[in-house]
């Protein structure tokens, strides 16, 4: 910021004088008649010459306060226009500096997207020399196919055939085992429990031998279908004095499609088994004809059967916080 008396430039003695000169001239003017004149002129002439000094006295104050006052003006006039300046040159200065910033991120994201492009091209160099390699080998591939013969082609589409066969009887085997190992687990538990008829019968003395030469009936099961959010299980109560230790469902092959689980139950004689939606429906109409019910009796497999009823049975005790029983 600039001083007062650098602002405003000093007057010349020549300027001053020419401002004082007519000051001077009636000072003069009036100061001789006050010297010349007698009487009422030289009273005049005295009144004169000091009104004329006091006059050039105030003019000259008036004139140094005035060009006090412009010389302050112009100084804060400079300092705020230096302020201004100042603050449009860091204005300038910052926006420099973030199109600097702006320059060297985009030449970091240049260098990132050339980084990447170099990888999409070796990538893409890597699939081209796969591609080229699989090519290759389906082209000698074909190349053998078209040399192997019709004969060798008959021979080949004739091992497939016999093996296929072969896994066919295998599996028809597999089956027909199971088949004859079930009626024999089916036998020896009618054996089992006809062996217990008679023991019975023959500690008991005799009594009650023709009821009990009846026709020996399946295990009869009562069910319980439940749905807990996951899945659906199947709960099996005896109705009889009869407790199986397991039980399982097969399907009509004889392949096992669901088998008893060891759960903590209040009740242990109950088994529970997690089964398909294919046995639920069936479960759920009634219709067995596509599997077959099996419990564990002293050991042996046994078929069974579940109640058949009408009306549907919610078993209080047996339910479980937030599940779904559904049973029919």
């Amino acid at each position: 910021m600039g001083s007062e008396g650098d602002s405003v430039p000093a007057r010349t003695r020549g300027e001053r004088f020419r401002v004082i000169a007519p000051w001077l001239v009636c000072l003069g003017i009036f100061g001789g008649g006050a010297v010349v004149f007698d009487g009422l002129e030289r009273a005049i002439a005295v009144g004169a010459f000091s009104a004329s000094w006091v006059g050039a006295l105030l003019a000259v104050s008036q004139v140094r306060g005035a060009v006090v006052s412009m010389r302050r003006w112009m100084g804060n006039r400079e300092s705020a226009l230096s302020t201004f300046a100042d603050d449009r040159a860091a204005a300038v200065a910052r926006q420099f500096q973030w199109a600097v910033e702006e320059l060297v991120r985009a030449r970091a994201e240049l260098r990132k997207v050339d980084g990447m492009r170099a990888q999409a091209e070796e990538r893409a160099r890597m699939v081209d020399e796969k591609a080229r390699q699989d090519g290759d080998e389906l082209r000698v591939a074909r190349e053998k196919l078209g040399a192997t013969g019709a004969s060798e082609l008959d021979l080949l589409r004739a091992k497939i055939e016999r093996i296929e066969q072969s896994f066919q009887e295998e599996e028809r085997d597999r089956r027909t085992a199971e088949a004859r190992a079930r009626a024999a687990e089916q036998r020896v538990a009618d054996l089992t429990r006809t062996l217990r008829l008679v023991a019975t019968t023959v500690s008991s003395g005799g009594e009650g031998l023709v009821s009990r030469a009846a026709p020996i009936q399946s295990l009869t099961l009562d069910w319980t279908l439940e749905y807990d959010g996951s899945g659906h299980s199947l709960r099996l109560r005896p109705t009889s004095d009869v407790l199986p230790s397991k039980a399982r469902i097969v399907d009509a092959t004889g392949r096992l499609v669901a088998e008893s689980v060891v759960t903590l139950q209040h009740h242990p004689a109950e088994l529970l088994l997690r089964v398909p939606q294919s046995v639920t429906a069936a479960v759920e109409a009634g219709d067995w004809s596509a599997f077959q019910l099996e419990a564990v009796v002293d050991g042996v497999w046994q078929a069974a059967d579940l109640v058949d009823r009408a009306q549907p049975l919610v078993d209080a005790e047996v339910m479980q916080p937030r599940s779904l029983r559904i049973v029919s």
